[in-house]
């Protein structure tokens, strides 16, 4: 089905940040260098790692065949990292076997390919260890544990929290911040402290505030990766000099996100910028419901997971729908048009989108606008005929786009006194 986006980004100015002074604080337990053994698995990538789905199959059980070949096709898309279990993964609904059985495929798929970090994050502390453990036993390269959610502790709680668990660790720890969804934000200054510790290797910083990249990356050494968790601002969050993202936006579109992170690690701001403008309305679209219910309704749309929803969590099937308008044609050609002339009174408008609808096949319509030509301030559907309307077509190939623009353009043809034009503004093939 054909589907129609309007996207507005609105960009509202920060505040400037100012950085607390850091208290001395010394770790509990004796400050080491970096073991051997934490050092035998894969480092911590710069990049884009991907938040990944749990594919499950419509009883509610774990698709292993499915998440074998997700990986796979990270694997040749260029993801830098692979990140199971976190909050994308549904990790608080499965169950311990179902944990293994994800870990287990994890390691034998991918094993020394991409670095896996496996979310091992409870509100307990001594689960939180036993789960980090299990980790490392089947193969991860590093954790991901978020902050303890529901009983909000305090700043002097999460150092406690975390460096008991990294003291009985021997796997690198990433540090997870999602205020959003746990109630409890873990400080700057925390996160400075923290990242003295030697197993503490680096944040996920779903905050969606990118002034407190600057302060951590001038305070904290270069070996602490600071990646962003929110997608729609991971550009501009490594260009202030974070390391990359952990993205739920990857998911659907990997190469993209890839070379988003790639141009911006390089500081390639111009690039970076280009990269990520077709993946706004995936951004937004994704997280249209909570996450993971869109992005895996995209995924099960294109065809790489069997079933779109989870059973504890079900969508909004009007809200699952927006978030069609991108997934399956990142990367597809497109061609900008221009419908000009009398043609395009309210009625015709629906009829010229009947007939792109009625052809069927893999496409979208998006940036779809109507000006009046005349530009008086107020026009809707009941416009005056002096009108002009814009869209842009994707569509999975160029024939595609020649079908629909040679449709259109009948339509121009069979209305004699409309004095119309279909006027092609720009196609691009890439």
């Amino acid at each position: 089905m054909a589907m129609m986006a309007c996207s507005l980004i609105l960009l509202g100015a920060t505040t400037g940040f100012h950085m607390p002074a850091v208290r001395p604080y010394s770790l509990p337990g004796q400050r080491l260098a970096l073991s051997a053994q934490m050092m035998a698995g894969m480092p911590l990538p710069a990049g884009s790692l991907v938040a990944l789905v749990t594919p499950m199959k419509d009883d509610g059980t774990v698709d292993i065949p499915c998440l074998r070949k997700l990986l796979q096709w990270h694997v040749s898309e260029g993801t830098n990292g692979i990140v199971i279990l976190g909050t994308t993964g549904e990790a608080s609904t499965l169950s311990d076997d179902e944990r293994a059985e994800v870990l287990a495929a994890t390691r034998d798929e991918i094993g020394g390919k991409l670095p896996i970090i496996v979310g091992t994050g409870t509100i307990s502390t001594t689960d939180t260890i036993a789960m980090t453990k299990q980790a490392k036993l089947f193969g991860a390269d590093a954790a991901l544990i978020v902050t303890p959610y529901y009983v909000k502790p305090t700043q002097a709680g999460l150092i406690k929290h975390f460096t008991t668990i990294a003291d009985a660790s021997d796997l690198p720890i990433v540090l997870y911040n999602v205020p959003g969804r746990t109630g409890v934000d873990l400080s700057v200054e925390t996160t400075i402290v923290l990242s003295r510790h030697p197993m503490i290797r680096g944040l996920k910083d779903a905050t969606g505030d990118n002034t407190r990249v600057a302060p951590m990356r001038a305070v904290c050494d270069d070996e602490f990766k600071l990646y962003s968790g929110e997608d729609a601002m991971a550009r501009d969050y490594v260009l202030q000099g974070g390391d990359g993202v952990i993205s739920v936006t990857a998911n659907v579109a990997p190469k993209s996100v890839a070379k988003v992170m790639s141009a911006a690690k390089a500081g390639k701001r111009d690039v970076a910028e280009l990269e990520d403008k077709p993946l706004a309305a995936l951004h937004r679209d994704l997280f249209s419901e909570a996450n993971p219910i869109p992005v895996k309704w995209c995924l099960h749309q294109m065809g790489r997971v069997a079933a779109p929803t989870q059973a504890h969590c079900l969508g909004d099937e009007a809200a699952a729908t927006q978030s069609k308008s991108g997934p399956s044609s990142t990367g597809w050609p497109s061609r900008q048009l221009l419908l000009q002339g009398h043609l395009f009174d309210s009625g015709l408008i629906n009829q010229a989108l009947e007939i792109i609808e009625k052809r069927g096949g893999d496409f979208e319509i998006t940036a779809f606008s109507v000006q009046p030509n005349d530009q008086r301030g107020e026009f809707s559907f009941n416009f005056k005929r002096t009108s002009s309307v814009a869209l842009t077509v994707m569509a999975v190939n160029t024939e595609g786009l020649d079908d629909i623009t040679s449709r259109l353009q009948q339509l121009v043809n069979v209305i004699e006194s409309a004095e119309g034009s279909l006027t092609v503004l720009q196609t691009k093939t890439e």
